[in-house]
């Protein structure tokens, strides 16, 4: 895709990934890290796959924790087949196939993470969920992050804008694996995250 967005250098990619890790507050950052061993451990279980993402949502989106537990159930029961689509691959394995599947997906979580007292729709709690669940291929974004990107949406049509922001992530993932550890203690989109949240969110940068 044509590149109409900022990737850091190596240096700068690598300085905002340190700070992030150096500023943020451990138990902070570490809520990620325990959503993806619950799911992991849970994986094909879908109340102890939703005991991860409830895990990330009330630590990290907290004001969208209030969603019903047996709708998100429900929720990854009936796509448990789609997300094993994409279960265990790299986001550099994205392509236009794949558009679909996604859309369907994200507005599914869309749903079922949906506020219970106002019904109020969170595409930040989605990303958060489907990266707990396929750290390796969906990204994390927020409202800053996605404005960064020119990827900035509206609740019920945020889809296709994800899909969007997975595929500039791509084109990042393509530039920045060689600026990461080998072998590191998380994926490569975790990095990318870690850099965007400290440059675009906080504005450690």
């Amino acid at each position: 895709m044509n590149i109409d967005f900022n990737i850091p250098d190596c240096e700068e990619f690598q300085r905002g990934y340190i700070v992030f890790n150096e500023t943020e507050k451990p138990g902070v950052r570490q809520i990620w890290f325990d959503a993806v061993s619950i799911v992991s451990d849970g994986w094909g279980d879908p109340i102890r796959m939703a005991d991860g993402i409830e895990r990330i949502i009330r630590g990290w989106n907290r004001f969208y924790a209030n969603f019903d537990f047996d709708s998100l159930v429900n929720c990854i029961e009936n796509k448990l087949s789609t997300l094993e689509i994409f279960r265990n691959r790299d986001i550099q394995t994205l392509s236009e196939a794949d558009a679909q599947e996604m859309e369907v997906l994200f507005n599914a979580f869309l749903d079922a993470l949906q506020r219970r007292p106002d019904l109020r729709k969170s595409p930040v709690s989605v990303a958060k969920a489907l990266s707990v669940l396929e750290p390796n291929f969906f990204p994390l974004w927020d409202s800053w992050i996605a404005y960064a990107y020119g990827c900035w949406y509206f609740s019920d049509t945020a889809a296709p804008r994800y899909i969007l922001f997975c595929k500039k992530m791509k084109s990042m993932a393509e530039r920045l694996t060689i600026c990461v550890p080998s072998p590191d203690d998380r994926p490569l989109l975790k990095r990318i995250d870690e850099y965007n949240f400290a440059k675009y969110t906080a504005h450690w940068l």
